[in-house]
């Protein structure tokens, strides 16, 4: 569900580029690495991350994310490991549904 609020947040284009990528990271806040397939779990800890990075401190309790400060090329590729963990995770499920739905189907 998180994943599917990030992806509705980025294809929204309502608001500001780095208004959307604040809130579509910030709903995946919480989740780790390990609970994405194993083949994701790269992709998975970049996405995870980046909130770390761009994070900003003012003060002792104002803390900002700075997306501004993404390179254009770093803005796409993370909205696109995004959307690959979201597609892929889909698929996944999809393959699981399946086999308890069909356990004997080959």
């Amino acid at each position: 569900m998180r994943l599917q609020l990030a992806v509705k947040i980025l294809a929204s284009g309502k608001g500001q580029r780095k208004v959307r990528m604040d809130e579509a990271t910030s709903a995946l806040t919480g989740l780790i690495p390990e609970y994405f397939p194993a083949a994701l779990r790269e992709r998975a800890e970049r996405v995870l991350s980046v909130r770390d990075r761009v994070r900003r401190e003012r003060g002792s309790n104002l803390v900002s994310f700075r997306f501004d400060l993404l390179k254009e090329e770093e803005y796409a590729a993370l909205t696109q490991d995004i959307l690959i963990l979201y597609e892929v995770c889909i698929f996944d499920m999809s393959k699981e549904i399946r086999d308890i739905v069909h356990p004997n189907d080959e």
